[in-house]
């Protein structure tokens, strides 16, 4: 069964997988644009429902194929379960007005690149190759939270500027997704204190290791949130980089590692750009999701500038000013002496 066929099958017979009260609903499909990924999307709405999830086909049909004892029954009824146990309990009138919401908005980052399309249809901040853009938080439960994308339909709706959202934003982020740094060290040392006991004895072996070898490691900082979710943007919060900067009493790289996250290495002189790019690559291809992935570079935070940028950026604003330095002393010292000049009357008696 190809892709187009099984959203057929599901359109066409989901309805005898819900309750009566569903008989009437509309049942319909449409593509859906969100960050770092597009899925072909199924609502199942009641009447009178201004609200419904969206339920992501595509990952549906991945995991269908991948399990050939699962059938379409099943399918269906996992579907069902989604619609019947995940209604969103939202007051509209709320999310359209922006006095409401903005207490509630919070930043994500993203690959520009990666979100070319998306990103035409929504206010956003570009820093060097990564977008920052705006949502609302709409709710928080045991699974995580739910929010609202604001595209620019939402902010027309809202009747203020792209600017003044960032600025709101900016101001409300730390609070709803509140701020968190530690060491790599410490992260492996918290996951080996909570999973210890459920460990193999070679597991616990396994991980011995990397906490041996990661203290051997440069001293990397974990950049996210207390959610540990779309983590990344907190880079961006106000005061963040000149703050981190302060307290290692340095400048620093930053490793885009996922969306959820981004390292912090002191630019000690130890490490260099092409090295920490080629670690960024691998990790991206071996261990980072498509739908989570920033980008392949690293970037670079300036204590005395005050700039965020690409490391090599950086390296070559660091050259051009050494050779403006070297052209400025160089012409000092070829200046001529500018003594004054005796006239002759001068010297008449």
């Amino acid at each position: 069964m190809n892709f187009n066929e099984f959203v057929n099958e599901v359109k066409d017979n989901i309805k005898l997988f819900l309750p009566k009260d569903y008989e009437n609903a509309e049942v319909s499909t449409m593509e859906c644009q969100k960050l770092n990924r597009a899925y072909t999307g199924l609502m199942v709405r009641k009447e009178g429902e201004m609200l419904t999830p969206t339920i992501n086909l595509n990952q549906l049909y991945e995991a269908y194929k991948a399990q050939p004892g699962v059938t379409m029954e099943t399918v269906c009824r996992k579907i069902a379960d989604i619609v019947i146990e995940a209604p969103i309990q939202v007051d509209l009138k709320s999310i359209l007005n922006y006095e409401d919401v903005k207490d509630k908005l919070f930043i994500r980052v993203s690959s520009a690149e990666a979100n070319k399309k998306v990103l035409e249809n929504a206010p956003h901040q570009l820093k060097e190759d990564l977008a920052i853009t705006y949502h609302v938080a709409v709710g928080k439960d045991q699974d995580g939270l739910s929010s609202m994308f604001i595209k620019n339909d939402l902010l027309e709706q809202y009747g203020i500027s792209a600017e003044q959202l960032h600025e709101d934003a900016m101001k409300s982020s730390p609070h709803v997704m509140i701020p968190e740094v530690s060491s790599i060290g410490a992260l492996i040392d918290e996951m080996y204190q909570k999973n210890i006991l459920m460990l193999t004895p070679d597991e616990r072996e396994m991980l011995q290791e990397t906490l041996q070898e990661s203290s051997e490691m440069p001293t990397f900082f974990v950049v996210t949130n207390t959610e540990r979710i779309d983590g990344a943007g907190v880079i961006f919060y106000p005061e963040f980089m000149d703050n981190m900067g302060e307290l290692l009493g340095n400048d620093f790289f930053i490793l885009p590692s996922s969306i959820h996250e981004m390292l912090v290495l002191p630019d000690d002189g130890q490490v260099d750009a092409e090295m920490l790019r080629d670690m960024v690559k691998e990790v991206n291809a071996t261990q980072v999701a498509p739908a989570e992935r920033l980008t392949n570079d690293v970037y670079h935070f300036d204590t005395k500038d005050h700039v965020f940028e690409k490391a090599d950026r950086f390296t070559e604003r660091q050259k051009e000013k050494e050779a403006q330095a070297a052209k400025t002393e160089k012409a000092g010292k070829e200046q001529p002496d500018k003594k004054p000049k005796t006239k002759k009357h001068d010297m008449e008696l």
